[in-house]
């Protein structure tokens, strides 16, 4: 996926949504997100409702969904986590003990189409 073609798109939906390049360290990035937060952090990005979270908040953003066991949260939706987990996109309750994970794509380049046809 054109990752940098998918922020424009969400920047014309909201023009408040704003994206970053980043030079940092992306060594807790999974492989197939790296060059999307090398070239297009998201630093206040929210579409149909789904809030991206920069690469600076991603540490704390695992560490506060750590319960899941899940491979790498990524962003939110009203306060449920969307996440990575073996390639495929889920998202589960917030507040739950045992959560059930629900599917919302089988990749991310899927998922992020997803949320541009909404």
């Amino acid at each position: 996926m054109e990752y940098s073609e998918f922020a424009k798109k969400v920047v014309l939906h909201d023009t408040r949504n704003r994206f970053a390049k980043f030079d940092g360290n992306l060594d807790c990035v999974p492989d197939v997100l790296k060059t999307f937060y090398k070239e297009n952090n998201p630093l206040d990005v929210e579409i149909n409702g789904v809030r991206f979270l920069p690469v600076e908040k991603l540490d704390s953003l695992q560490a506060e969904y750590a319960f899941l066991n899940a491979q790498f949260v990524f962003a939110t939706c009203n306060g449920d986590p969307i996440f990575l987990h073996d390639g495929c996109v889920y998202t589960a309750p917030h507040g739950v003990k045992k959560p059930e994970w629900e599917l919302l794509a089988k990749d991310i380049e899927t998922y992020f189409e997803s949320l541009l046809l909404k």
